[in-house]
């Protein structure tokens, strides 16, 4: 029987058709621990990362390598406005559905502006966690993009951003 975490995700999936595989772990708190869990290098698995900006909720996608460079988002969005990540006290209002720290790039509340890096785009598919902390799901890269309605865009700290 599905989680309330994985079925918030999973309902998103099944409505359009999409094809995916759910992948349990031990528990984990970080995505680099979730890569090794999965015995996966942090290259391959997505990490998304909830930020509060001046028009609402952003949630921008790069490899659990990488590090998000807010510099890069404000200008990409043209904002100089307050741009920060979410607290937990918003993350647990916004998305109740998922456990705190470990919300997907998709699925949840609507109407989040979804960031993917470009580097992910590399993958034919990716894997995130499916809203717990011992669940991940691997999905097609395209499918996730389509169904997110994604912004593809360099977002890591010590890239070069591009406009999109």
């Amino acid at each position: 029987m599905p989680t309330a975490q994985e079925q918030a995700v999973t309902e998103v999936l099944a409505e359009r058709g999409a094809h995916y595989e759910l992948l349990p772990h031990r528990y984990t708190v970080t995505a680099r621990a979730e890569a090794r869990a999965l015995g996966l290098q942090p290259e391959e698995v997505a990490k998304t990362i909830v930020l509060r900006g001046p028009s609402g909720y952003l949630r921008v996608v790069l490899p659990a390598s990488e590090r998000v460079d807010l510099g890069k988002l404000r200008a990409l969005l043209g904002t100089e406005g307050d741009m920060r990540l979410a607290t937990q006290a918003e993350l647990a209002a916004a998305y109740p559905g998922f456990e705190l720290g470990a919300v997907p790039p998709l699925g949840g509340p609507a109407g989040d502006t979804v960031f993917v890096d470009l580097r992910l785009t590399r993958h034919a598919s990716l894997v995130f966690e499916a809203g717990s902390h011992e669940e991940s799901m691997r999905l097609k890269t395209d499918d996730l993009l389509e169904l997110a309605d994604a912004r593809i865009t360099e977002v890591c700290e010590g890239a070069r951003a591009i406009r999109t």
